[in-house]
């Protein structure tokens, strides 16, 4: 399992995916210091996306800056145009978590029924 980066670490974005893919947000990738061009490879992890820099990755930072999600990424995560996925970049360990809707009710609904329980989780 890869560690996480605490809270104070991480940089957040809240991106809205448009109708070719794009997540139109710019700052998470200043801050791992990827421009256009750069190249990054995608892997798919349960329901999420990871995203790290690989000189042999085909997709890459479009030339406007911005992140473009593959039409077989957004399927298999079921992303729509107007849907909002949320950035973790890790800048110390380069990588950046897209966590499409889907994931996050996921990640969420443990989390979710504790506190609606009463429970402290």
């Amino acid at each position: 399992m890869l560690p996480c980066p605490t809270a104070c670490e991480a940089e957040y974005g809240l991106a809205t995916l448009d109708q070719y893919g794009r997540l139109a947000d710019r700052t998470v990738l200043r801050a791992l210091h990827w421009g256009p061009g750069h190249p990054l490879a995608l892997t798919l992890v349960s329901g999420s996306v990871l995203v790290v820099a690989r000189d042999d990755a085909t997709a890459r930072v479009g030339n406007d800056g911005y992140l473009r999600l593959p039409v077989g990424v957004r399927r298999a995560c079921r992303l729509m145009p107007g849907d909002r996925v949320l950035l973790v970049a890790d800048p110390s360990a380069g990588r950046l978590l897209l966590h499409p809707p889907a994931a996050l009710g996921a990640l969420l609904d443990a989390h979710h029924a504790a506190i609606l329980s009463g429970a402290t989780p």
